[in-house]
């Protein structure tokens, strides 16, 4: 649970700061990361609103996010 706090926060903070992130998720029926880019619009209690470059809005649950960086 801590570990989905700290990406909470760290969404959050990209939010605030108008930050361009690329998020690495690692699905469990996959055997590749899949990567998604873009600006962080809303954060929620289980989930985010992200901005993305090619999807656009799309909501993520925060579950299956292996990393988070900077662009």
């Amino acid at each position: 649970m801590d570990a989905i706090n700290g990406m909470r926060q760290r969404l959050h903070q990209a939010k605030e700061g108008k930050e361009k992130v690329k998020i690495i998720f690692q699905y469990p029926a996959s055997s590749k990361a899949i990567i998604k880019s873009g600006n962080v619009i809303e954060t929620y209690e289980d989930s985010f609103l992200l901005d993305e470059k090619f999807d656009g809005e799309v909501i993520y649950s925060y579950n299956f996010i292996a990393e988070i960086k900077s662009v």
